[in-house]
């Protein structure tokens, strides 16, 4: 049998733990605690399983799914606050990217985009009323930010399947005048396993997609009010693990990619069931990510520590081969596409950073890498593309993706734990962190200040340019 990669190291470690107290007993001629030790590690393997076929069925009310955390006038409160969202015009006035609209000429790299990005960026920071919010009781998977300006409303998906929202702008005020306010959070089961991923449809913004480990993707939809299953697999199958999705264009076709190496394509006017899936490796992909301007190409990273583009017009059910093939020296933890379709930023267990331009002859070319920690790109194409990458030294760093240069360093002394997942808020001046405790922080504009005597002295990291030291 195959590695459980469902397992994380401390179940690893236990798992040998009992093996090697086995042996220990068989020498020492016990065969009753033999006994009793193998019956205990069979009861764990079956409670395991059982674990792995638990999914909740059919669509889910915001009332059956709600945390002892968030109360019945919570969650009605919250039903308000999203009922108000779906008011906003942002359906009509959204976009859609391609070529004709981006505004090059502010993208290439000239000083003035770089200068604006660098202004903007170095006017955040955390807010005064809290240094952090816990919004999910694990560690924290996963983020997304409605793009309304009016109203900061913040999605986190964590280990064991919560979905916690966090309003930023509002608080709950105390009765008593000796205690502070409480920041407004709001906390639903949506699934039973670790959420994966969770984003916005590309043309409605009042559906938020979620992935799960329990093999199923979920809409939640404001107007309903309820968590609605838009993909499902096969009870006959419980190892059907969704560890990415991304979604084309158009909001129609979600796609999902497995711990077992393998890529599907859902249609969600589709029975939930219903869908197309392709074989492309033999080990997890951990991240999948679809170019928005041109939506064939597919970019994979796997635990096999490649990044592979493909050209989803081309897989095959029986044998898909990639365009290119890109080796690390150690897995590859994600790979993203730029929002101008021109760029992939990767992430890698070897603690590396790397960017490589998209040509017209669609190859891949290694353009510069950095010593940090995960990446994010900023998802506004009309701005000079920048991307947030998290780092053991408790900060993020904000980077060019045009020639490297790190733009600004988000830090602060009460930041306490690694803000492993970043995200930018797609219509203003905002980023929110989350880390492994199920916090997060929202770095917000402040007053300008003059620059700390850390800033000044504060080290340039390693870039390489085309082969080249700068």
């Amino acid at each position: 049998m195959g590695e459980d990669l469902t397992l994380n190291e401390y179940e690893k470690q236990r798992l040998e733990n009992i093996r090697r107290n086995e042996e220990i007993l068989r020498q020492l001629n016990i065969p009753e605690l033999v006994l009793e030790a193998k019956r205990k590690a069979e009861q764990d393997e079956k409670r395991r399983e059982g674990e792995k076929r638990v999914r909740m069925m059919g669509d889910l009310d915001l009332n059956s799914i709600r945390s002892d955390m968030t109360s019945v006038d919570d969650t009605n409160d919250f039903v308000d606050i999203i009922s108000n969202l779906t008011k906003s015009n942002l359906n009509e006035d959204r976009e859609s990217i391609s070529d004709d609209n981006i505004d090059y000429s502010c993208i290439a790299g000239g000083a003035d985009g770089f200068k604006a990005v660098r202004m903007a960026n170095k006017s955040l920071a955390i807010g005064e009323k809290w240094s952090s919010v816990k919004v999910t009781p694990e560690r924290i998977y996963c983020i997304a930010i409605h793009p309304a300006k009016e109203k900061v409303l913040v999605a986190a998906g964590d280990k064991i399947g919560w979905l916690g929202f966090w309003d930023v702008k509002e608080s709950i005020k105390s009765e008593d005048e000796d205690e502070e306010d409480q920041p407004r959070t709001y906390l639903f089961k949506a699934h039973t396993k670790t959420i994966t991923s969770t984003m916005y449809s590309p043309t409605n913004y009042n559906n938020l997609y979620t992935c799960s480990y329990d093999g199923s993707i979920r809409s939640f939809d404001f107007n309903q009010a309820k968590f609605v299953e838009a993909f499902a697999y096969s009870d006959s199958r419980n190892d059907y693990f969704l560890s990415s999705m991304d979604m084309d264009p158009n909001g129609q076709i979600i796609y999902l990619s497995t711990n077992n190496g393998k890529f599907g394509i859902k249609d969600i006017r589709e029975p939930i069931e219903t869908f197309t899936e392709y074989k492309l490796l033999e080990h997890k992909i951990g991240c999948i990510s679809i170019n928005k301007i041109h939506p064939q190409y597919l970019v994979t990273s796997s635990l096999d520590r490649t990044m592979r583009l493909w050209d989803i017009r081309k897989l095959n059910a029986e044998t898909s081969t990639e365009i290119q093939k890109i080796q690390f020296s150690n897995s590859v933890t994600s790979a993203y596409w730029s929002p101008n379709g021109n760029q992939i930023v990767s992430s890698s267990f070897d603690d590396t950073v790397k960017v490589f331009d998209f040509d017209e002859e669609n190859n891949l070319k290694e353009g510069k890498w950095v010593t940090m920690f995960r990446a994010t790109w900023n998802p506004n194409p009309n701005v000079h593309p920048h991307f947030i990458i998290g780092n053991m030294g408790r900060s993020a760093e904000i980077m060019s993706g045009i020639n490297g240069d790190l733009i600004c360093n988000l830090r602060d002394e009460r930041l306490t734990a690694i803000p492993a997942v970043n995200a930018f808020h797609p219509n203003i001046n905002l980023i929110i962190s989350g880390n492994a405790s199920g916090r997060m922080v929202a770095w917000e504009e402040r007053v300008k200040q003059p620059p700390l005597e850390e800033d000044k002295k504060m080290l340039q990291p390693l870039v390489v340019i085309n082969g080249k030291y700068h």
